[in-house]
């Protein structure tokens, strides 16, 4: 059975979803408060924030933030961030009488700000999980509630753990608000000396290198597909194309049939009827790839249409 109980709960990304689909489990927010739709497509038409739409189809009160004095004089117990895109001022943050709480993907003080998630891949961490913890005026430094903690194969994509990572931080608020409410936790002071800062993922981050190592290319292809995504430079006979790879194989050099002796870095090949590169340590299947203006496909599919001899990397 749910429990309606007065906090607003702010959230913009499918994160924001994930977390929310949990939390109604137990508790109703009593407003969801989301970012404005966004031109979005070629006809640049206004879409609504996902968090938006699943408030609607789920019969949540919900609000577009077009500016903060639409909740300037409205008064919550608490407030709870997931994913929201949005610093909220002071003078806001002053209308919740036990604050503001936050949903945070890794467990503070390490990898603070906008990209926990993806750098706990890159990085190749053992280890990452949820912290929910109470914000103040510094970006994702306030004292710590409660953290939960989850052990990593290194399989996890970035929408692989984006999820789990929500649905866990969902289930540690529903387990925690109440005694937190009722001032039965202890709030942690976070270890400035352990603090460690994300940075803002860009383009260019997404350009694979054939002198990278096989692990480079593999927490790269985890961590930024679907954004920004990830691809070599290639020339298709004459033309620099773009081909974007979205998962690799590597293979036992035991098993290869093809002559290794004449394959160099950078030269694709093929083995099995499937799609082969050499790169620094490593000899590769190009599992599922797409050309630039083209379709995403299997590496068979691929090979059906375009010659290897026509293909080269741009080194």
């Amino acid at each position: 059975m749910t429990k309606k109980i007065n906090f607003a709960f702010f959230g913009s990304s499918n994160f924001s979803i994930y977390c929310l689909k949990e939390i109604i489990k137990k508790y109703i927010p009593s407003l969801v408060i989301t970012l404005e739709a966004k031109p979005q497509g070629r006809g640049l038409k206004l879409k609504p924030n996902p968090v938006f739409t699943f408030a609607i189809e789920n019969k949540l009160p919900v609000i577009e933030l077009k500016n903060w004095s639409l909740i300037e004089n409205e008064l919550f117990d608490f407030g709870l961030i997931a994913s929201f895109g949005k610093i909220i001022p002071t003078f806001i943050i002053k209308n919740f009488k036990k604050g503001i709480l936050n949903i945070h993907p890794s467990l503070l003080p390490k990898y603070r700000g906008v990209n926990p998630i993806r750098e706990a891949i890159i990085n190749g961490d053992k280890e990452t999980g949820v912290t929910l913890f109470l914000i103040d005026e510094i970006i994702d430094h306030g004292p710590i509630i409660s953290q939960e903690k989850i052990i990593l194969n290194f399989k996890e994509t970035f929408l692989d753990l984006e999820k789990n990572l929500a649905i866990l931080g969902g289930r540690l608020f529903n387990n925690t608000i109440e005694n937190f409410l009722s001032g039965n936790i202890n709030l942690k002071i976070q270890d400035e000396n352990l603090a460690t800062h994300t940075r803002k993922t860009k383009k260019e981050d997404g350009l694979l290198s054939v002198y990278d190592p096989y692990i480079i290319w593999d927490r790269k292809i985890r961590a930024l597909n679907p954004w920004p995504g990830t691809w070599l430079e290639i020339f298709l006979k004459d033309d620099l194309k773009n081909l974007k790879i979205f998962k690799i194989e590597k293979m036992n050099e035991k098993d290869i049939k093809i002559n290794l002796n004449k394959v160099k870095i950078g030269d694709f090949f093929r083995e099995k009827n499937e799609f082969g590169l050499k790169i620094s340590d490593a000899y590769i299947l190009i599992k599922e790839l797409q050309l630039q203006d083209r379709k995403r496909m299997s590496s068979k599919e691929f090979l059906n249409g375009y010659k290897i001899e026509d293909m080269r990397v741009n080194l």
